[in-house]
């Protein structure tokens, strides 16, 4: 009893410490960049490396940059258009949207971040949209979804359509909010196209440009609730936070990785 008490303090306490190390009313600054030939959709990030992601491609890197190896799609006929992704233990988990050959199928792809090797597929059983992102809550995770016009071959979107699902542990949906109409006229014609959940705060990018929407899930309705909005030095869609909270995302036009820190 005395350890399962102990091990419950040290939980709350590095939580703590961690929802600490972000400030949801302070801007991010630059403090690095990496070139990655490989990063137009996104990066995840955990304590000694960084994954870079561009469609059919995820390259590791180390903290300094230096490249260890690139997973791609063996079978060049396949575009598999990963988005985002996550870390969690030894897995990363990217979401899949098929964009654009199938633009309203979407679903998880998990890989081995020791060895890079493709381990799973879980379908998102949504069809209203593409999933744009994805992170983990408390004994759930969250998928975001956009839709595309049409058949996804046009230009644009809706982002009227947009929505957050909830899932829980055995991937069933559970509950969906929409976004605040005020963000939707702020973004529009586009949509939020990265994001991570910290302390109960949803840090969500907006399509390439330098801006982070905090949003946080209401206590009554089906519209998050906008609480807030930071300049960060990342031009691209998805985002990592590590554990010293530095923000990792990309700069799609310059094929950069960035690091930056509220410091």
């Amino acid at each position: 009893m005395k350890n399962l008490i102990s091990s419950l303090l040290l939980c709350l306490l590095t939580t703590n410490l961690f929802a600490q190390k972000i400030d949801p009313q302070k801007d991010f600054h630059l403090v690095k960049r990496y070139p990655a030939y490989y990063a137009t959709q996104g990066v995840a990030v955990d304590k000694h490396h960084f994954y870079a992601i561009e469609n059919n491609h995820i390259t590791k890197f180390t903290h300094a940059g230096d490249s260890i190896t690139t997973w791609h799609e063996p079978n060049k006929d396949k575009i598999r258009h990963i988005n985002s992704a996550f870390v969690k233990g030894h897995r990363l988990y990217c979401t899949h949207s098929n964009y654009p050959l199938v633009p309203m199928a979407s679903s998880v792809e998990i890989f081995d971040t020791r060895t890079m090797q493709h381990i799973e597929s879980i379908s998102l059983g949504i069809d209203i949209g593409s999933c744009v992102w994805f992170t983990q809550g408390k004994g759930c995770w969250y998928a975001f979804f956009a839709h595309y016009s049409g058949s996804g071959k046009e230009p644009g979107k809706d982002v009227s359509w947009s929505q957050l699902v909830k899932y829980d542990k055995k991937w069933r949906k559970m509950e969906a909010w929409i976004l605040p109409k005020e963000l939707i006229e702020e973004l529009h014609p586009n949509s939020l196209s990265g994001g991570v959940l910290v302390d109960d705060i949803f840090y969500c990018m907006g399509h390439d440009n330098e801006k982070c929407y905090l949003m946080k899930l209401p206590k009554y309705g089906m519209q998050l609730d906008w609480v807030g909005t930071i300049n960060v030095p990342i031009a691209g869609q998805a985002i990592g936070i590590d554990k010293d909270g530095n923000m990792w995302g990309i700069n799609r036009k310059n094929r950069q990785v960035i690091k930056a820190s509220q410091k």
